[in-house]
């Protein structure tokens, strides 16, 4: 098995957990035109949601970027985001998860994750940027469990030199 190293000081534990429950479960839908990150973001927190996991389970995208992890040449961290690859639709949803919670400033922030098929029936799958990817002519839907008393919050992470989600109490 391989072991990568991290640049910062080891956290022990590395697992770290916070307990919440889930509050309530709500379908969503974007509709065609609707950016990603944004649309989610509108819709879950005009319905009152601020901390959810999000499962994208129909539609597709009129055109879309994806990211892909690399190593990182900086040395700065043990990797980063490569380029974007970018898909002109319509690109056919196979399955996404989603992450909403806050940014360090407190403002919403989604974190998503897809696996998609191309026009000509290529698998692509990553990391989707905030504004570069944007709904096709079906729309996107998928459901919501929204989080009460723990959530998920962006931090500064020592061990990785990066800010990432982190598991936090929340009101």
């Amino acid at each position: 098995m391989r072991t990568l190293k991290q640049p910062g000081p080891a956290l022990e534990p590395r697992r770290l957990a916070v307990p919440a429950r889930a509050a309530r479960e709500l379908r969503v839908t974007l509709h065609e035109g609707e950016e990603l990150h944004a649309g989610l973001i509108a819709a879950l927190t005009a319905a009152g949601v601020r901390h959810a996991a999000i499962q994208l389970d129909g539609g597709g995208f009129a055109r879309m970027d994806y990211l892909t992890g690399q190593p990182d040449a900086t040395g700065a961290r043990l990797a980063t985001y490569g380029a974007p690859t970018h898909l002109a639709g319509p690109v056919t949803l196979v399955g996404a998860n989603a992450i909403l919670g806050a940014r360090e400033d407190g403002q919403p922030i989604l974190h998503c994750h897809a696996v998609v098929v191309d026009p000509a029936g290529g698998l692509h799958g990553g990391h989707l940027p905030p504004g570069a990817c944007v709904a096709g002519a079906e729309g996107l839907s998928g459901w919501v469990t929204v989080l009460a008393e723990g959530g998920f919050a962006v931090a500064y992470d020592a061990e990785t030199n990066y800010p990432i989600f982190q598991p936090a109490r929340v009101a």
